[in-house]
């Protein structure tokens, strides 16, 4: 290198000391090239002048530095005030003309300080790990007292800026990011950033990643941390992600995070709970989001599906799969868990529940498909207690619980106060929490039972209307399957019996079941004695041993879970064979017998009061049982909830009746 001094009064050396006064010029050894002007006001006193340096470049990098003020005293102590420009290599990426204002002050030996005060920062271009940033500005202040502080070998200080909001791309994606607090430290190249808000894609189907506290360290070719108090949303994709924490690294331009987090339904009205998604993985590469995790009901901690998601950030396209393998209900995890869609439909769920879903989502919105399936589930619902659910549902939209037409249920048995066994449902799924009843049968008592089809509504309080049909079934059969072993009966009964269901419970409407042409017999096989009921008791009951008669219906009105008003009428009564005979009996038997009975009693309970008139242990077992629901019938409905789906019936009246015959 060569330096020159030229002009001014030049160098003076007196006996008390030495003063300059003259213009440098440096150049060469691979040094910038330099001029100067030197000055002292006397001798002893500090050097002061100015200096211009031409940019200065080693390989990629460039730094420039504007003129510069600077004042040196004797003892080494050295202040300087510039503005530099600095562009090249940063980690795997590059900076270009970073604008920094430097106020440095070197106290001759070990010591440097850089901007101890808060200072405007800008730069055309910052590009690291794929990310690269445009027209950044910002206004840095110092942390511990220096934006550097060098003492020795020893590197310190740092930047804090207070609000920063930048914009660019990721990839082929635009990016914008925005904190309201971000700290860089030199003296373990660490950050911490709080409240960051990241935007990745076009406005129209824009992912959103909204970040607490940020922590990270540039090293390694890398950037990496850990975060917390994280959420977002993945394009239009319709999952709220929330609670987000765990680690993440920026690297080769591929962002990878590690974590857990709380998914909710992005929907107004939340279709589905809040999920914990545990041993989740999210990848950004080239554009392209790939996550993947298990979703935990978090109360329970019962896992419910396997999710994978892939999203292309430039086409906003992309689809969402979820693996349920087998999702078994019990006594202390029940649908309402996962959704308040089944909160008044159906309610002490047993079983178990497998199937897959998919969930894809572009330009011309979102679609969602899903099949499922389950084998022998039990269920308490609107209209009784469901036994042996079997079957598969496929959704053509699975986020609405809307179903393709003419799904198959098999059901064990339903008993709405009269049980029914071997079942088939035809029927659709519709949002809104709407149900498509198309058509159902069921074997019955030697017989037939019908439903008509029908939409059950229940998205809000409102009747909705059953109508079962009867045909053919034997009176026989019909009591045996309650083990009525004191009572015979013959004959063949048709009938219609019209149910509604509303927020009050079920009831039937103007039931009615007749006997076909030809009628049939009634009779009660019990023992009796005159100790029992005396001799006109015995008299009485002695005529009941076999009656015939032509013509019998039955009207019924009333709740299925109250009172019920059932009225009985026999036209054309006679006696039947094997019935004791005597002179009254005959005489009475020429008369025009017609039979009306009406019957109030709660519909459930009064097949088991009837047997338990010789069943006493029947007692025991409903109002033990009955004891148990009461119980459970209190206990409050989730908090923020309002059952809108009606009352459902227990799986068994605890109720023994009273009943009253006129």
């Amino acid at each position: 290198a060569r330096v020159a001094l030229a002009g001014g009064s030049g160098l003076h050396w007196r006996a008390d000391g030495a003063r300059i006064d003259t213009r440098l010029a440096m150049a060469g050894g691979g040094m910038p090239q330099v001029t100067a002007t030197l000055a002292q006001a006397r001798v002893g006193a500090p050097v002061r002048g100015t200096a211009t340096l031409a940019p200065y470049r080693a390989g990629g990098a460039m730094l420039a530095l504007d003129r510069m003020r600077f004042s040196a005293a004797l003892d080494g102590a050295t202040r300087i005030e510039t503005r530099a420009t600095l562009s090249g290599p940063l980690g795997d990426g590059r900076i270009e003309r970073l604008v920094v204002p430097v106020e440095a002050r070197w106290d001759g030996r070990r010591r440097l300080i850089v901007n101890p005060g808060c200072a405007p920062v800008a730069a055309d271009r910052v590009a690291v790990s794929g990310l690269v940033l445009s027209g950044v500005a910002l206004r840095l202040c110092p942390v511990d007292g220096a934006v550097v502080r060098i003492d020795g070998a020893r590197v310190s200080g740092g930047a804090r800026v207070a609000t920063a909001r930048l914009a660019g791309r990721l990839g082929g994606t635009p990016v914008t990011l925005a904190a309201q607090d971000a700290t860089l430290r030199l003296s373990d190249r660490g950050f911490v950033l709080s409240d960051v808000a990241a935007r990745l894609g076009s406005a129209e189907r824009v992912t959103r990643l909204d970040i607490g506290r940020l922590e990270g360290r540039i090293g390694g070719g890398a950037v990496s941390g850990f975060f917390a108090g994280a959420g977002g949303q993945i394009a239009n994709v319709p999952l709220l992600l929330n609670g987000a924490r765990g680690t993440w690294r920026l690297a080769g331009g591929a962002l990878t995070l590690n974590g857990v987090l709380d998914v909710d339904d992005a929907a107004e009205t939340a279709r589905f709970q809040r999920m914990a998604a545990r041993d989740v993985t999210l990848s950004l590469v080239n554009g392209r989001v790939h996550a993947a995790g298990t979703l935990y009901e978090p109360s329970q901690t019962v896992k419910v599906a396997d999710v994978t998601i892939d999203h292309q950030l430039s086409s906003g396209t992309g689809a969402a799969d979820l693996r349920v393998p087998g999702l078994t209900f019990t006594e202390t995890f029940q649908p309402t868990l996962l959704t308040m869609l089944t909160y008044g439909v159906i309610a002490d769920v047993r079983g178990t529940v497998r199937g897959d879903g998919h969930i894809a989502w572009g330009a011309d919105g979102v679609t969602s498909t899903g099949t499922f399936a389950t084998d022998g589930t039990d269920l308490a619902a609107a209209f009784g207690p469901v036994k042996g659910i079997t079957g598969t549902i496929r959704f053509t939209d699975l986020l609405a619980l809307e179903s393709a037409p003419d799904q198959v249920a098999t059901i064990k048995s339903i008993n709405p106060g009269i049980a029914v066994t071997d079942g088939v449902i035809r029927y659709r799924t519709l949002r809104d929490t709407r149900v498509k009843v198309e058509g159902g049968a069921w074997p019955f008592a030697g017989g037939s039972l019908t439903l008509d089809p029908t939409l059950l509504d229940f998205s809000q309080p409102a009747e909705r209307r059953m109508t079962f049909h009867v045909r053919g079934a034997a009176a026989d059969q019909f009591l045996q399957q309650f083990d009525f072993e004191n009572l015979n009966a013959t004959g063949v009964f048709d009938g219609e019996l019209p149910m509604v269901f509303d927020d009050r419970g079920g009831r039937i409407e103007q039931g009615s079941l007749m006997v076909r042409e030809g009628g049939g017999t009634l009779a009660y096989v019990g023992d009796l004695s005159q100790k029992d009921l005396g001799l006109w008791g015995n008299l009485a009951f002695g005529a009941l041993r076999s009656l015939r008669y032509r013509t019998l219906g039955v009207t019924m009105n009333g709740p299925l879970a109250g009172e019920m008003v059932t009225d009985v009428r026999f036209t054309g009564v006679s006696q039947g064979k094997g019935a004791k005979s005597n002179f009254l009996i005959r005489r009475l038997q020429r008369l025009p017998f017609v039979f009306n009975i009406r019957i109030k009693a709660p519909f459930r309970g009064l097949l088991d009061s009837a047997q338990s008139f010789w069943d006493p242990k029947r007692l025991v077992q409903r109002n033990l049982q009955s004891l148990i629901e009461e119980q459970n019938k209190r206990a409050a409905p989730p908090a923020g909830t309002a059952p809108t789906g009606g009352v459902i019936q227990p799986p068994a009246s605890g109720t023994v009746p009273k009943t009253r015959r006129d």
